[in-house]
């Protein structure tokens, strides 16, 4: 008996139909079961014709058996093409814990983008202030219009939202689209518009900080999202040290992610300095902001285990 191909689900027709807060309430209730991040491969590709491309892999599994990977391709040059096409695509591929067959493949770009936003959300709801009403941007790439979307639907009292870019075209598009209802202002002044800032969100894949921590005033949220590898860093060590630090898995980012492995290499802060993760705050094993005045600061790493929550969410969810 010749075996039933695995389903193909589209994330991006299946995800542009649904509300953000229900993925938000999925992946929350996900980190009150036994998932964990079990592998990473990241590793550059030469190319002759052009400049290198990154391979990275992330597997995820759960006690249970269910497991999972998803392969990402990062072009860093696609957008100077003939036919500019986004710098990353991935797939994930959802593995059947009986038996070990493909029950599905997972294809999209809003995949990757979702996941990475209801991550930084889902943080958002046990850091963020109170009523916070202006936000600001550092990056207006292929994710920025999805992160926003998603940090809106649990801050819903953000009413401007300013976005800073190296190159100011692209901030100017980003605001075009005029995609919430709030009032979006291309930031000319990066330092002026952190300073007044509830929530700043960082997503710079930049190797040197952008952000500097002197800037940020008490009771602000940071979520810094750019970083992935070691040799990253979007923030410096002035923000960590003023800042109550958490992150979504703590092993993970504390081994790949420069905005924690740096600082915890260099002396600036330790283990036991990082509050908790993503899994500590959704259990209420840990508080989440104290006071008012408290800076807090969330590191988004990623992790095969987000993406497995997500996969066997569209999975169980739109058959």
């Amino acid at each position: 008996m010749t075996a039933a191909l695995p389903r193909v689900i589209d994330s991006d027709s299946v995800l542009a139909r649904i509300s953000p807060i229900a993925l938000i309430d999925a992946l929350e209730k996900k980190h009150l079961e036994g998932y964990e991040t079990v592998g990473r491969l990241h590793t550059p590709i030469s190319r002759d014709d052009r400049s290198s491309a990154e391979l990275l892999i992330w597997a995820g599994a759960r006690a249970d058996g269910s497991m999972g990977a998803k392969i990402v391709s990062i072009s860093p040059d696609n957008g100077q093409l003939s036919t500019p096409s986004p710098t990353v695509h991935s797939a994930f591929a959802l593995v059947d814990r009986m038996d070990g067959r493909f029950k599905c493949f997972i294809v999209g770009e809003s995949f990757t983008r979702c996941k990475t936003a209801a991550d930084s959300a889902l943080a958002a709801r046990y850091l963020a202030p109170v009523n916070p009403t202006k936000l600001v941007v550092l990056g207006a790439g292929a994710q920025a219009r999805t992160h926003l979307t998603y940090l809106h639907a649990v801050c819903p009292t953000i009413e401007r939202i300013d976005v800073w870019n190296r190159n100011r075209s692209r901030a100017e598009q980003l605001i075009g689209e005029r995609f919430l209802p709030v009032n979006f202002h291309v930031s000319d002044d990066l330092e002026a518009s952190v300073a007044g800032a509830d929530i700043v969100v960082c997503l710079m894949s930049s190797s040197t900080p952008v952000l500097d921590g002197k800037w940020l005033k008490l009771g602000c949220h940071v979520d810094l999202v750019g970083g992935f590898t070691p040799d990253m860093r979007e923030t410096n060590d002035a923000a960590i040290l003023r800042s109550s630090v958490f992150v979504d898995h703590l092993r993970l980012t504390a081994e790949h992610c420069g905005d924690i492995a740096q600082p915890l290499k260099n002396g600036t802060i330790t283990m036991s300095e990082i509050r908790g993760d993503l899994f500590d705050l959704c259990r209420k094993e840990v508080p989440g902001r104290r006071d008012p005045q408290e800076i807090t600061l969330f590191k988004n790493g990623g992790g095969g285990h987000l993406d497995l929550m997500v996969a066997e969410w569209l999975s169980e969810s739109f058959r």
